[in-house]
């Protein structure tokens, strides 16, 4: 006959239940212990790539630095004073729009990492 588990009854042996049970409240008992260094840790370090990609995106989703690379050129090709002057007005005011959105995308994103490990403080206060 083939090797293999045979089971005896429904129940169990004891010795696999009691490795159950030790291997459940073991590995309960590591993620408690594990959470704090993660969090701190690893956690900590994804956290700031995560907002540093968004304020990243940001940039470029408002295209801030095309605006400013192209400032005093004017628009359409144009070359007439009257075309510097329009499209001088067009950029400022674009630049002035979407550097204020910006900044607020800045700070909401510092903000979010910097509240990153109060979070659990927070969770913990909560529950008391």
């Amino acid at each position: 006959m083939g090797r293999g588990i045979r089971v005896k009854d429904a129940g169990g042996s004891p010795l696999i239940n009691m490795k159950f049970f030790k291997n459940l409240f073991l590995d309960a008992f590591w993620l408690v212990v594990y959470f704090p260094i993660w969090w701190y840790g690893e956690g900590l370090k994804e956290a700031a790539v995560f907002c540093w990609r968004r304020i990243k995106g940001g940039w470029r989703g408002l295209a801030l630095g095309i605006l400013f690379e192209n400032f005093f050129r004017p628009m359409y090709g144009e070359r007439g004073w009257d075309a510097y002057v329009l499209s001088l007005f067009v950029r400022s005011w674009q630049i002035f729009w979407r550097s204020l959105f910006f900044v607020f995308l800045f700070v909401f994103w510092t903000i979010a990492f910097a509240l990153w490990p109060l979070l659990p403080l927070l969770a913990v206060w909560g529950m008391i």
